[in-house]
């Protein structure tokens, strides 16, 4: 059974949706002194949120904490590992939100760099 054309109205609609759950997302992280993700809204209005690689001073430890208080506060699924082609690990964790006329879903991730040499020993 096809549902139909996707237009150009159900994308962006699908996407104005996202943008909804992602400003509640940021405000009750906000509240809560919430280490913030880098957040990108999908084609398709999914949510795509990402530990930041790039803070100064925080440790990979560090980091899988911010990741897992995400993971808690979305109330995401299981913890997925895959290796990546340049080394290190992802962590992926999916999740949904309610949102006005539907859900939206979307995905956290956090990327784990092999250790360094100077870290090996």
């Amino acid at each position: 059974m096809a549902l139909g054309h996707i237009t150009i109205t159900d994308l962006t609609g699908w996407q104005y949706r996202a943008i909804g759950v992602l400003e509640d997302l940021v405000k009750a992280g906000l509240k809560a002194e919430r280490h913030p993700l880098e957040w990108t809204i999908t084609s398709n209005g999914a949510l795509r949120g990402t530990v930041d690689p790039h803070q100064p001073g925080q440790t990979d430890n560090d980091r899988r904490a911010i990741f897992d208080e995400w993971c808690r506060v979305l109330n995401a699924g299981e913890v997925r590992e895959s290796k990546r082609l340049s080394g290190g690990i992802t962590l992926r964790a999916v999740f949904t939100q309610p949102a006005n006329r539907g859900n939206v879903q979307g995905h956290i991730a956090l990327d784990v760099d092999p250790p360094s040499e100077d870290e090996e020993g």
